[in-house]
């Protein structure tokens, strides 16, 4: 079961990261944007954000068979980027675009490019609002049971995944199944703890004024 979290660690932790730096930027282009094509960009995330796992996880499976990636963290990342990337490219979204267009153009015409005003000065400006989206969507992947079900096997199983070990035909072993439900929430509570007065910021706004 440690080995289980240590896998449920790296996965929930790079899906969080890719989707973090795929998602800000493309929730930015969308925010602050002038694309005729926004309307059709949202309701399209918002259609990958509601359907149900079940509809990718045969492709992926049937792809990954062919690929190799079964059974591996990689191929276990690329699938939770599937549920991670949606929400966080909406919820960078509404972040970002409560930040003034005034503060971006002045940052422009002092000469910084769009990557440096996205990074230094949008960014820090929306801080509430992105610390919650990447808490959510590592929630998301820790969490997940279904992909990992299905995707990993010996080698890669997941924490969530883990704990039907100590179920069997003959048998449950009711303190074991409590004592790693217990270790499956402890990693969760400090990341929440750090991002909590951010969560509640982003509730109220990133920003003020």
């Amino acid at each position: 079961f440690p080995f289980a979290l240590m896998n449920s660690l790296i996965t929930a932790g790079g899906s969080t990261v890719l989707a973090m730096i795929i998602g800000v930027p493309a929730g930015f282009a969308l925010a602050k944007g002038r694309s005729h094509r926004k309307f059709i960009a949202s309701w399209a995330l918002l259609l990958l954000r509601m359907a149900p796992p079940v509809g990718f996880v045969i492709p992926l499976f049937l792809i990954y068979l062919n690929v190799g990636l079964l059974d591996t963290r990689i191929g276990l990342i690329a699938a939770y980027m599937v549920l991670t990337l949606p929400m966080v490219v909406w919820s960078s979204w509404t972040s970002l675009s409560q930040i003034p267009d005034e503060l971006i153009e002045a940052s422009l015409l002092d000469g910084a490019s769009l990557f440096q005003t996205l990074y230094k000065v949008v960014l820090p400006a929306a801080r509430p609002g992105i610390v919650a989206t990447a808490v959510l969507a590592f929630l998301i992947a820790w969490n997940d049971f279904f992909f990992a079900l299905i995707i990993t096997r010996g080698s890669t199983v997941t924490a969530p995944v883990a704990i039907m070990n100590f179920v069997s035909y003959a048998s449950v072993d009711w303190g074991s199944i409590a004592l790693a439900s217990i270790a499956l929430t402890l990693p969760t509570v400090p990341v929440i703890i750090f991002a909590n007065k951010y969560i509640v910021q982003s509730m109220g706004g990133a920003v003020k004024g």
